[in-house]
């Protein structure tokens, strides 16, 4: 019987837009580095990479990462201010976005669970008005990176779960080793596996659990 519903963020609850390099834009502009548009996107798409080397992220070794892999000479404080810039990128959901959170909060308990900063995550959730419908928040500066199992040790009853999330190797394939149930959001066609469920959108679940 499933008791708990886990949530990743990024491409799931919400969608990561490419507008939203305007938080290092900003950050770098504040700190008055002078970097130029093309430094700022190597930036952007060197952040991603971290996951492959490290299983948690450390904000001093996130910022020796950077400056490493991109030539540059960012201050600690940049993940500081990174952090919180990025707080403001989240959207608003729709009505049956929230009736379909508020449908499953009062059956289940609801968790997030992201390989990126908690705080950055939780405010984002709370700026976009959902973070009331979850129990727990946690990221990647808290607990081992998905796909890494110790990730999933949020739960203690990993059979009594369900994991909703969007990547096959960090969020289906993990949380099924467990035991877990897992449902794929993906608008891409994928093929179907009898393993788990798949759906396109948030609102699939209020007939699906």
């Amino acid at each position: 019987m499933i008791k708990t519903v886990i949530f990743d963020l990024d491409f799931t609850l919400m969608d990561w837009e490419d507008e939203y390099i305007f938080a290092i834009t900003n950050v770098i502009n504040k700190l008055n580095l002078g970097y130029s548009k093309e430094k700022i996107k190597e930036i952007d798409d060197v952040l991603a990479t971290y996951e492959k080397e490290y299983t948690m992220y450390e904000n001093d070794k996130f910022c020796e990462f950077l400056n490493k892999k991109c030539n540059i000479n960012l201050p600690l404080e940049f993940v500081d201010m990174l952090l919180e810039e990025q707080t403001k990128c989240y959207r608003k959901f729709t009505e049956s976005e929230i009736e379909t959170l508020e449908y499953l909060s009062s059956k289940y308990e609801l968790i997030v669970l992201s390989n990126w900063f908690t705080y950055t995550q939780k405010k984002r959730l709370e700026n976009a008005g959902i973070l009331k419908y979850f129990t727990k928040v946690s990221g990647g500066d808290e607990r081992e990176l998905k796909p890494s199992l110790k990730a999933f040790d949020i739960v203690d009853k990993k059979k009594e779960c369900v994991m909703i999330g969007d990547s096959l190797n960090n969020d289906i394939l993990p949380a099924l080793k467990l035991g877990m149930q897992a449902i794929l959001i993906t608008k891409k066609n994928v093929k179907r596996d009898l393993r788990y469920r798949q759906i396109r959108k948030i609102e699939d679940l209020k007939e699906m659990l």
